[in-house]
């Protein structure tokens, strides 16, 4: 039943004097909270544009959605700049974890959710790699796009596509003192220099830590009991979030209770959603957003009655 919602505007102190600015939508009677964390070159608006994002869904059907902005992004501070070197390893160790213990104070004692979006949905799954503090209180994480490497899908791309990501992308950066996704349409804004390049070390290797942290988040996410997660991909994905992609960083974690949507009009959706219209578009309110909900209903469910899900993977 769709409930009214209440928005109040946070600030998460994080290190150096900085501050993640977090919207909490909070419905009248909340069931559990989701933390929504979003990938790159976008901010916390790519989960409520309008009015129509998958925050406003969620929050309006029950559930307290707490949508930041990652440092770099939005409102919060540092703003991005050449000199900023926030990268995905503070990320991790830092903001994260603060983001996650406020869930939990908010939640008191109720379930929480992770959600994210492309590159968010990787350094979500490696914090909870790392970070044993990102892991009480968690029931299920949602991966929208997400995928780490271009190992499997990059060669069913052209020249182009792999040109820009590669080679353009890196060039403008070092040119602009930012990476500007969003003059390709790859997002709403640009990125900064640090992240772009943390996110492009992981693609193009293995799943370490950045620079001198030799952190193996590969062998962490093997040596974990995950939740059990739901996996979302475009059937026509593009170099940022390839199905085949998708698919692997879903094995990548090792089995676990994980369920794979494919978002297609070949296959029943109506129509083929964008990296950001499969979040915003309002077809996505019957369409893919209901399956969502059921999805976390269930584990809230499961929960309730004690039931231990089976350990598998599954593709939709």
């Amino acid at each position: 039943m769709k409930q009214s919602v209440h928005e109040e505007r946070l600030k998460i102190p994080t290190v150096g004097g900085g501050h993640l600015f977090v919207r909490q939508l909070a419905p009248e009677q909340s069931t559990a909270v989701v933390l929504m964390v979003h990938g790159l070159g976008n901010q916390g608006d790519v989960f409520l544009h309008d009015g129509h994002g998958l925050a406003n869904y969620l929050s309006e059907m029950g559930y307290t959605c707490l949508v930041p902005d990652m440092i770099g992004q939005g409102q919060s501070w540092p703003h991005r700049s050449r000199q900023l070197n926030h990268g995905a390893g503070v990320m991790i160790r830092e903001d994260l974890p603060r983001l996650a213990a406020e869930a939990r104070r908010i939640a008191n004692g109720k379930p929480v959710f992770l959600i994210g979006e492309g590159f968010g949905g990787v350094l979500l799954a490696s914090a909870y790699a790392r970070i044993s503090a990102m892991r009480p209180q968690v029931a299920g994480m949602v991966h929208l796009g997400t995928r780490r490497s271009t190992r499997l899908g990059g060669v069913a791309h052209g020249g182009w596509d792999t040109f820009v990501w590669q080679r353009l992308l890196p060039l403008l950066g070092s040119l602009t003192g930012e990476v500007p996704l969003h003059w390709f349409r790859k997002s709403m804004n640009a990125e900064s220099l640090q992240l772009f390049h943390d996110a492009k070390a992981w693609n193009d290797g293995e799943w370490q830590g950045p620079g001198s942290d030799s952190f193996d988040y590969a062998a962490a996410a093997e040596q974990l009991d995950w939740p059990a997660s739901l996996y979302l991909a475009r059937r026509k994905g593009g170099y940022g979030d390839h199905l085949a992609d998708v698919r692997e960083f879903m094995r990548e974690l090792g089995t676990h209770n994980g369920r794979l949507l494919v978002l297609g009009k070949r296959d029943g959706n109506l129509r083929n959603y964008g990296p950001l219209s499969m979040l915003q578009h309002d077809d996505a309110w019957v369409d893919h957003f209901p399956v969502i909900l059921d999805w976390l209903n269930e584990r809230l469910r499961q929960i309730d009655s004690d039931d231990k899900p089976a350990r598998h993977l599954v593709s939709v």
